[in-house]
């Protein structure tokens, strides 16, 4: 992964406890990348740890703005970045990836939130907005005080905001909310999996077809898959070109931590196979595929593995590490 060092220009609440980050190149060359609605940014902490963030505006304004909800179960990222950042702190920042890309053209869009959710689906709109595309925004959260961006979205006439309903009204709302589809509209959600299969399951139900709705699949929230690496049966010799290093893989473990255990630390993230952060060249052997991130091409090669989740299903392999 490519990184690039940016610095904090702006540091705001944007809600109650949702941080609002700025950062800027560190000098006045402009962005050496772009993006479009919908990409997320890999994020180097202090504590070791890499996270990524929903990108919340778009990339003409030269700069990237995020919103981090501070989590109350967190791993330790969103509990660093609200703790520690300051104003002029220095971080490394990956190349941002779109994992949920806004579709080209000019149908009509419609975006559903929830709680921090919002943040993909805000870069959406103010696409659309820009581009004179019809868009309406329904955004969900627990309370007005929890609600980010309310300054700029209130007062939209293509927005619709929604407080301190429990999910069985969410769920009561929802398929109004659906009915009298435009034609050839596209749909977005991003919030807990629970409201995003509500969406989907009450889109459906009024006479959206399956292949016009979209979900954000990267959740921190979400289950690693059931029949990830760690549960293989299989021993696998592991060897790693570039170091001159070979592991066995224990039965339960990961090809990540196979790799520690020699010194060689392979950059992860999410765990769970989905974000890329661990995406590794294979020199040879015979990948077993089980994350959520690879294209169906991709895996067919043979040429790339997540090893915090995949394994090989041949006795050995050669990672470019």
């Amino acid at each position: 992964m490519s990184w690039v060092e940016m610095k904090v220009r702006g540091l705001r609440e944007e809600a109650e406890g949702i941080l609002g980050l700025e950062l800027c190149p560190l000098n006045d060359d402009g962005l050496p990348f772009s993006w479009t609605p919908g990409a997320h940014v890999d994020l180097q902490l202090g504590s070791g740890l890499v996270r990524q963030y929903s990108l919340t505006n778009l990339a003409e304004e030269g700069c990237l703005r995020l919103a981090i909800k501070r989590e109350p179960d967190s791993r330790g990222g969103s509990q660093w970045l609200h703790e520690q950042l300051r104003l002029g702190s220095r971080m490394q920042v990956g190349v941002p990836r779109n994992l949920f890309a806004l579709a080209p053209g000019t149908a009509p869009v419609v975006l559903l939130a929830a709680g921090i959710g919002v943040t993909p689906l805000l870069a959406m709109y103010r696409a659309c907005r820009a581009q004179q595309r019809p868009v309406h925004l329904y955004y969900f959260s627990r309370s007005r005080a929890q609600s980010a961006f309310l300054d700029e979205l209130r007062t939209q006439p293509d927005v619709s905001l929604f407080s301190g309903l429990s999910s069985v009204e969410i769920a009561l709302r929802l398929p109004a909310l659906l009915a009298n589809r435009q034609p050839d509209s596209l749909l977005y959600s991003c919030g807990p999996a629970g409201f995003m299969d509500c969406v989907f399951e009450s889109a459906r139900a009024v006479g959206w077809p399956s292949e016009v709705l979209y979900r954000e699949h990267f959740q921190t929230h979400l289950q690693a898959p059931e029949h990830a690496a760690a549960n293989q049966a299989q021993r696998v010799q592991l060897w790693l070109a570039k170091s001159g290093k070979q592991v066995a893989v224990n039965s339960g473990e990961t090809l990540v931590a196979a790799a520690a255990r020699v010194g060689v630390e392979i950059t992860t993230s999410c765990g769970m196979g989905m974000c890329g952060a661990c995406m590794t060249r294979v020199v040879s052997g015979e990948v077993d595929h089980h994350d959520q991130y690879l294209s169906d091409a991709e895996r067919a090669s043979g040429e790339w593995i997540m090893p915090c989740v995949s394994s090989c299903s041949s006795n050995a392999l050669v990672l470019d590490l």
